[in-house]
């Protein structure tokens, strides 16, 4: 019986090893940073996403998302259609990096 325990315990300590060593998977279709001067227009929706208290993001296309730093309150709605003018906003880092920071220059909704 004392066996049984033992192995039972060892199976079971190296299953939680392996589950704690297991990261989340990193998304590997993510929008590009915009290069300096760059301008992206595109039509977008607003997300947000429940991470480490709370992101906003511009989805540009599914998976293309871009962190913008001056989303206004007045379109932090989850799913808010939208069209944007986006222009890289350098030297910006933040908690949720769901994808490149982002400035808008100007929002709308269709």
């Amino acid at each position: 019986m004392n066996r049984s325990i033992h192995r039972i315990a060892g199976g079971l300590s190296a299953g939680f090893l392996f589950a704690c060593g297991a990261s989340a998977p990193i998304p590997t279709d993510q929008a590009s940073p915009l290069a300096p001067g760059q301008v992206l227009t595109a039509n977008a929706t607003i997300r947000f996403v429940n991470l480490e208290g709370g992101c906003w993001v511009i989805e540009t296309a599914p998976s293309h998302r871009y962190e913008p730093v001056n989303l206004g309150a007045a379109f932090r709605t989850d799913g808010l259609s939208v069209r944007v003018v986006l222009r890289d906003a350098p030297d910006m880092s933040g908690v949720c990096q769901m994808g490149p920071f982002v400035t808008i220059d100007s929002i709308s909704t269709p």
